[in-house]
């Protein structure tokens, strides 16, 4: 029986704990090959039987097999913390996916086990056990099932690090590897909406209002505002954007592209009484949710403008703005245009002398990450430029975990 509690008793480290469960696994469960990864460790995952080309395949493809996987993980969290994916997916279908042919293929596998791990039922962790040719019998499946809860608490023993509060489920675009860090019960949808590139929702949920995009399996909190209070945020990124007001030479207008439950804008109105604010929003249903179930049409010398952002900022007048904030996620990703050098120098050209720019991007701090790729088109325009990523206290800034950054740019 394997029993990692007593690994965790025997091993000072991590990396030895998990070697010892691999082997474990190999021996009493049978697997020719094993990947333990933990929550904002993914780039150094202990592995069994792998070659360390094909564990580099395996974390930097990472986002596109999430999406590939997502109804295994679904059907192992609806049961004991264990679903094989042929049994899920079927044989075919888990031939067809990027995961099979750039990974499971190279390893020589055929059939992939997966486990959760889990803290205070906080997913945090993930064990694969791959076969070579046989599936895994009813046996095997119920072996990991009795070790996995033991498992979960003897590892959470040295530590389980959480990146910032997240935004999204693990199924969402680039960001994958966010997993929902606040009580993950669905909530009272108070208004749902269908738009272009997907749906809406209002709901209420542990004592806050939020507005949820999704579009198929993707999904993304753009708005978390207390029940309470409007203007206060259950996300840290938002209190952020004010270090663009405090740049700003004048605080007279600001441009808000996106807008949400319009709490950032609500936070502006009441920090800088008298500052007028535009709001800029491509889809008029939002806005009609904003206005019902957000208060919008409260927020005092507010104009809402319904246009596709970038394009709105193209035809303003030169210096029309001292502030712009901009949080521009869809259900999926970050929008293109607002990631392009031209869309900055426009943006400069928009502001005015003194002013500044917030913008929330979300992603990892690796070389060739998104916020990367950002902030270098943001540089290649504006005359200062800064990044400030999301920690929670006592966090490891760990430059592979995903979390929240916020640029600030300044027009000198």
């Amino acid at each position: 029986m394997i029993d990692p509690v007593h690994w965790a008793q025997t091993f000072s480290t991590a990396a030895e704990f998990e070697a010892a469960v691999l082997s474990d696994c190999e021996r009493e469960v049978g697997c020719d090959v094993g990947f333990l990864s933990i929550l904002g460790r993914e780039a150094t995952p202990s592995v069994l039987g792998l070659e360390p080309a094909t564990v580099r395949q395996a974390v930097a493809g990472s986002a596109v097999y999430a999406r590939e996987l997502m109804p295994v993980k679904r059907a192992a969290l609806a049961r004991r913390g264990v679903a094989v994916d042929s049994d899920v997916l079927g044989v075919a279908a888990v031939h067809k996916t990027r995961y099979f042919r750039e990974v499971a293929a190279r390893a020589g596998g055929s059939h992939s086990l997966f486990a959760y791990l889990t803290w205070r039922g906080r997913p945090y962790g993930m064990l694969m056990l791959g076969t070579a040719s046989r599936a895994f019998s009813p046996a095997q499946i119920e072996r990991v099932e009795a070790m996995l809860p033991t498992l979960g608490v003897a590892r959470a023993a040295y530590g389980v690090p959480y990146p910032s509060a997240a935004l999204v489920d693990s199924q969402a675009g680039p960001i994958e590897k966010l997993l929902r860090r606040f009580d993950r019960g669905d909530g009272r949808v108070l208004a749902s909406v269908e738009t272009a590139s997907g749906t809406i929702s209002v709901r209420d949920r542990a004592g806050f209002r939020e507005m949820v995009a999704a579009s198929g399996q993707h999904e993304l909190v753009w708005s978390r505002a207390a029940l309470h209070d409007a203007a206060r945020s259950g996300w840290p990124y938002l209190d952020l954007f004010h270090l663009a007001a405090a740049r700003a030479a004048h605080r007279e207008r600001a441009l808000f592209v996106g807008c949400g439950g319009a709490v950032s804008v609500h936070q502006f109105a009441r920090v800088y009484p008298g500052i007028r604010c535009d709001i800029v929003e491509c889809e008029a249903r939002v806005i009609a949710l904003a206005r019902e179930f957000f208060a919008l049409d409260a927020i005092p010398d507010t104009t809402v403008h319904i246009a596709e952002g970038a394009e709105f900022i193209a035809r303003a007048a030169p210096a029309t703005w001292d502030i712009v904030v901009l949080d521009a996620y869809d259900a999926v990703e970050f929008g293109p245009a607002f990631s392009e050098r031209s869309f900055f120098l426009t943006l400069k050209r928009a502001l005015r002398p003194g002013g500044a720019l917030a913008l929330n991007v979300i992603g990892t701090l690796q070389t060739g990450s998104q916020v990367e790729r950002v902030a270098r088109a943001a540089a290649r325009a504006f005359d200062d430029v800064q990044l400030i990523p999301v920690t929670q206290l006592g966090e490891r800034l760990a430059p592979e975990t995903p979390r929240n950054v916020v640029l600030v740019a300044s027009r000198l």
